[in-house]
Order: C-alpha cells, then structure tokens, then sequence
C-alpha cells in the first residue's frame, strides 16, 4: 500500500512540476513527462470512451523505480508536434541517507539539505526524476525511428516502449512545519528547442514578481495570489536552476536560499 501511495505521489508530483510554468526547466518540448497532457486533454481515440490521456497514465502506473517509458500518438489533434514523448517512475525517498547515495548514483543535480534548517522544519522525503533522452541523442533517433515504424503498420493509439535509465534531471527535497509545507528543487538546464512564429508572452495577473539579491546572487521571488510562492534562481555555471516553494512562508523561503547560496 505504501508503494502504491508513492507511486500516486510522484506521479502527482510531475504534473504539478510541468503546470508550473516550466520553473524547473527539466524538459523541452519533445522530452516533458506527459502528465502535463493529462491535465489538460480529454481527446478520445476514435471508437473508445477512453482518452490518450488515460491510455498514457496507464503506461505511468506499470512502471516500476527506474524505468521509463517513450511513447508515440499517431494522432495529430493530439500530437501536434508529431513527437515522442517520456515518462518515467522516479525514485523516492523517506530516509535522507538512501536519497544522497541515489542522487550521486544517478548524477542527480546538486541538493543537499543544510545542517541547520529554518526553525520547525522538518525533512519528509526526497525525489528523483529520470533525465529522457536528447532530441540529438542516437537513442532519441532509435526510438522516434522504432514508434514511428509500429504506428505505421498498426492500429493502435498509443505505441510504446520501456526501458531503463541511470541519469536524473531533478532531484527535490520536500520538509513541512505543521501545515506549512517548502519543497526546495534543483534541474538541469535544458536548452529549448528553436519554435517556428513570434513567441507570445504569457500572462498571469495573479502573479507579482521581484528580484532579491542573496549573497551576491540575483533571484527572483515570485508572489502568486492563486498557489504557492517561489524563488528561483541558477548557479554560476548556468547549468543547474534551484527553486524553493511554500505557501506564505516568505521568510522561511529566503532563510533556507541563504544557507544554500554560498557567499
């Protein structure tokens, strides 16, 4: 039972990472888990009462800790970009130990938890998600290729294939005080991927941004009247981006950034 909830909660987890704006920056286009769809399409393959979506979460709940799984809709409605896709089952962790030792197996992004936390928190768990192969990568190209070749002689909605990895994108570590809850994330960067057209801003009036400085570091804060506040911020290689999330807890959020920002 408790592995089932896990698995719910990282699942859970994903699609509130992409419906974020892309604030963790751990997926392009062609690499984004696909729970983001499942939030947001009820397309229905032709002749069944069940959706692309619910195909796609099935795939997502047969997987075990480590696996991933591409996957292809030869549907263009659906598909619009006409191409494969990655979802993965991470790994979670309840015991910080188990969670450094699987972050460094997999080269996860640098997190660790500071000695010294803001006052009442308390660690509950870590995750780690799987990094999906490269747009550029050969894998990439043997799949797309493999798909592609099933939808063309086949008839089903979705086409699908498991395999393992041994990379991570995201690692994030998740504490609570009382009913107060800060997660504190850290992706690598994925360049984006060149989009045809005028790019067009998106709007959120109930977002209300500034820039803080800590520790000679500019990060942005943002205050969101309609979810939980965030401050994100990258390294200095520009390879990694960290963000910290909570609920009206601005001062704990900018504690916590100023024991993980070195001076």
């Amino acid at each position: 039972m408790m592995k089932n909830k896990m698995k719910v909660a990282l699942f859970l987890a994903a699609t509130m990472m992409v419906g974020s704006a892309n604030v963790y920056a751990a997926s392009n286009a062609s690499t984004s888990v696909p729970q983001a769809k499942v939030a947001v399409s009820t397309a229905k393959p032709e002749k069944t009462s069940v959706s692309f979506d619910d195909r796609i979460k099935e795939l997502s709940n047969k997987l075990k800790a480590g696996q991933m799984v591409a996957y292809y809709v030869a549907d263009q409605e659906y598909n619009r970009l006409d191409e494969i896709y990655f979802t993965s089952m991470g790994f979670v962790n309840t015991k910080y130990a188990d969670y450094v030792a699987k972050a460094k197996a997999l080269n996860a992004p640098t997190l660790t938890k500071p000695s010294d936390l803001p006052k009442s928190y308390s660690f509950q768990n870590a995750i780690i998600y799987l990094k999906s192969p490269e747009r550029t990568s050969s894998l990439y190209e043997k799949l797309d290729k493999e798909l592609r070749a099933k939808a063309a002689s086949g008839e089903k909605f979705v086409y699908s294939d498991i395999m393992k990895s041994n990379e991570a994108s995201t690692a994030i570590l998740n504490f609570d005080k009382g009913k107060v809850k800060l997660q504190v994330v850290a992706s690598y960067i994925v360049p984006e991927q060149p989009m045809g057209g005028t790019p067009v801003p998106q709007k959120k009036p109930n977002e209300k941004k500034e820039t803080i400085a800590i520790n000679g570091v500019e990060c942005i804060y943002t205050t969101d009247s309609k979810g939980r506040d965030h401050l994100d911020w990258v390294d200095e290689e520009q390879q990694i981006r960290y963000s910290i999330w909570a609920e009206s807890a601005k001062s704990d959020v900018l504690n916590y950034a100023k024991k993980m920002i070195a001076k």
